[in-house]
């Protein structure tokens, strides 16, 4: 398991090269108003609702947190990582890379539709596909654990937003 996350770490910052690459040769990215747009949205919402520091997990999220230990023990995990025409990664149009750069933008404003327009347009997607997208994502990260694994690196990764 340790080489298999050795290497999923290590492929994060290349997929993010190669998305930010994608986006550029689009004539896509965040703009200066964009970027202050989800600063803005960071510094109001900081923390998860349910979530801010000195409150107690919920029971729902420890059970959640035991289904994924037991998940994460049964896996089969890819030794070199996943690879890179695994069809898990882009199915249906709906790359993880994507996703990960833009759930990373919206931070915990999700809530604040104005803000997750503002994030997905200059990424070359519309609100409807980012919420088709978002559910269908958030299904995946919950049941595959090499899937979750690698969209953590990716989120964690982002560093700097793409710009135009």
């Amino acid at each position: 398991m340790s080489r298999s996350m050795m290497a999923i770490m290590a492929q994060a910052p290349s997929m993010l090269t190669a998305y930010r690459a994608e986006l550029a040769a689009r004539g896509l990215g965040f703009g200066p108003e964009d970027l202050a747009a989800i600063s803005a949205g960071a510094a109001a919402h900081p923390f998860p609702r349910g979530h801010e520091p000195g409150s107690a997990p919920a029971p729902a999220d420890v059970e959640a947190a035991q289904r994924v230990q037991a998940q994460v023990a049964s896996t089969v995990w890819p030794e070199s990582g996943v690879p890179a025409d695994d069809a898990r990664l882009a199915p249906h149009g709906k790359s993880l890379v994507a996703y990960a750069v833009a759930a990373r933008a919206i931070g915990w404003g999700g809530e604040d539709r104005a803000l997750v327009e503002r994030v997905v347009t200059p990424l070359g997607h519309t609100l409807a596909e980012y919420d088709e997208a978002s559910a269908w994502w958030r299904a995946q990260v919950t049941s595959d654990m090499v899937i979750a694994t690698l969209y953590g690196q990716l989120f964690s990764q982002v560093g700097e937003l793409p710009t135009r």
